[in-house]
């Protein structure tokens, strides 16, 4: 089993596709700002940082479940235990699983959804009975936690070079 939030999946790979487009459009719009190299950098890393922003949270986070193992990938955490480490929590409306060795771990892409919300309703059923019939299989594993880093990390860059040039600036001129 895999899920992931469609409706936020699609939107966000369309936002992607996007930003390119509206990029040239802003840049060829004929107005030329006073301080050009500047607003071109804070435009072209506000972007960077947008695209980012929707891969990691749109594109990313998945629930896998399969061989025995639960693999949560939120935004910025990932999560993966055996299934017999794991306890299904819902309460609310919030999902969440306690992993041993972990903790409680708040499922992303499996929260209510308006517009998935039967997907993902079947979703959570099905992961809870892979739950439980792994609950039954006896032996005890410990889960593990990670933070994603990946390549889409590198459009941070641009983002982080224009904060640190802009504070270098702030320093300099008082």
């Amino acid at each position: 089993m895999t899920y992931r939030n469609r409706v936020v999946f699609w939107a966000s790979l369309t936002g992607i596709a996007v930003q390119p487009a509206l990029l040239v459009f802003l840049l060829s719009s004929g107005e030329r700002p006073s301080d050009g190299l500047v607003d071109l950098f804070a435009l072209v890393s506000l972007t960077s940082w947008f695209a980012w922003f929707l891969v990691r949270v749109g594109v990313q986070p998945k629930v896998v479940c399969e061989d025995g193992h639960v693999v949560v990938h939120n935004p910025v955490l990932s999560f993966r235990a055996p299934l017999s480490a794991v306890e299904f929590l819902a309460v609310g409306g919030q999902v969440g699983l306690r992993i041993e060795g972990v903790g409680v771990v708040r499922l992303w892409v499996m929260s209510k959804s308006l517009f998935d919300g039967r997907r993902a309703r079947g979703a959570r059923r099905e992961l809870r009975e892979h739950i439980a019939r792994a609950a039954s299989g006896g032996s005890v594993g410990v889960g593990r936690r990670w933070v994603r880093v990946g390549p889409v990390d590198v459009l941070l860059l641009l983002t982080s070079g224009f904060v640190i040039w802009n504070v270098a600036d702030i320093l300099r001129n008082g």
